[in-house]
């Protein structure tokens, strides 16, 4: 075999070259996705020697851009919240607050005196509990119209979406691109062998002429160089569409694919960062918890003024303004304790109402080339030159390794 080998050495040389410069193409685009992506943590000695994958590293940067493209060109967050009509809403919740405000009514009778309480018939107390049910309705209506009125007081879109995208989440952030541009990314890595081989045989035409070893390395460099930036440049231009000799049409891969991109992004961002659950998460947990709480207490307590009347059953058992104003206290705190326990039950109008996939889907697919190519080249911009050189350094490494064996 070796002495097969020895006699055709030079044919081999020549067929080495094509092959070895497709491997370089493939491998150093392959290389340069998964440095995009991984690893999520950095890896190496901090701060400068080793890697973190770039969409990780700079996940706050981009969820923030993802909140700019979003209330620039999507959809705005008083918008979404127009949708959601209040009488539909407190209906939703109507059901699941009965159980609460019959509860209610027993613990503030008991508070207020247990022992007289206990005394009051049942069909009193159901009449109350009635009468309470009654009033619940324009209650929760009321502060449901209340929110809408200060809805950007008390909902920050921009920290739920950099809060689902960074951190522990910066793997949905890696999905969202991955699936975004998964036929870009394909597209890349294959790239690589389309246009590592045809710089292989012009390398061998090189040979033929001028054998000098030195030159091997050398072209591994441009390889990896320009297999890089040529499939970046093919995903992203032109931004619309032309014609070769009137015939060939031809634009950046990810603007043709416009419309499949958009659906896929509405998904991700309707199902996994602004789901109604999570919405409804950032009101009831999120930074705005206190203001949203402020308007269900400023409901409450307006209510309970006007209902005084009907409260004197149950609340002219209190001793004193001090002990009526405690009942007062415990009513507004266990509306707050009910709000998270049955917010779930709104779930599913809340996203019918808000409708966001589909919004999202129509304004994305229909945005110019300019603006849509953002959505995707914010992954690679700004280090776009780290993975070429990357290319570049393993595009010479393994031409140092093919001009051994050529030696």
């Amino acid at each position: 075999m070796s002495e097969w080998i020895h006699a055709h050495k030079e044919l081999l040389v020549y067929l080495s070259m094509p092959i070895t410069s497709a491997f370089v193409g493939w491998l150093t685009n392959w290389l340069a996705i998964q440095m995009t992506f991984y690893p999520i943590k950095f890896w190496g000695i901090p701060p400068y020697f080793g890697w973190q994958g770039i969409i990780p590293r700079k996940a706050h940067k981009m969820a923030s851009k993802s909140v700019e493209l979003m209330t620039a060109k999507l959809i705005k967050v008083e918008e979404m919240f127009d949708r959601v009509k209040p009488e539909r809403l407190a209906k939703e919740l109507a059901q699941p607050m009965k159980k609460v405000t019959g509860e209610l009514v027993d613990e503030v009778g008991r508070q207020a005196n247990a022992t007289v309480w206990d005394l009051t018939p049942g069909a009193v107390r159901e009449q109350i509990a009635k009468q309470v049910n009654h009033e619940a309705g324009p209650l929760l209506e009321g502060t449901i119209k209340e929110l809408k009125r200060n809805i950007l007081a008390v909902f920050d879109l921009k920290s739920l979406v950099i809060k689902n995208l960074t951190g522990s989440n910066v793997v949905l952030l890696n999905e969202m691109f991955q699936r975004c541009g998964k036929k870009e990314f394909t597209f890349i890595a294959l790239s690589g062998i389309y246009f590592g081989l045809p710089f292989g045989v012009i390398q061998m035409a090189q040979w033929y002429f001028y054998q000098a070893p030195w030159t091997v390395p050398v072209v591994g460099v441009i390889v990896g160089y320009y297999t890089n930036w040529l499939a970046l440049k093919m995903i992203f231009r032109p931004l619309r569409e032309k014609k070769i000799l009137g015939l060939v049409k031809y634009q950046g891969l990810f603007l043709k694919r416009q419309k499949e991109v958009s659906r896929e992004y509405a998904s991700i961002v309707a199902k996994k960062i602004l789901s109604p659950h999570q919405v409804l998460e950032n009101f009831i947990y999120g930074k705005a918890a206190e203001s949203f709480f402020g308007v269900i207490q400023s409901n409450v307590i307006k209510a309970l003024a006007k209902m005084e009347g009907f409260a004197q059953p149950i609340l002219s058992f209190a001793v004193g303004s001090e002990k009526y104003d405690q009942l007062k206290s415990l009513i507004v705190k266990r509306m707050n304790e009910a709000v998270p326990k049955y917010a779930s039950q709104v779930e599913g109008y809340l996203g019918e109402a808000m409708d966001l996939e589909k919004t999202l889907y129509e304004r994305l697919s229909t945005l110019p080339p300019e603006e849509f190519e953002e959505l995707l080249r914010t992954a690679f911009q700004e280090d776009e030159w780290i993975l070429i050189l990357v290319g570049s350094a393993l595009g010479f490494a393994v031409g140092l390794i093919q001009m051994l064996f050529i030696l």
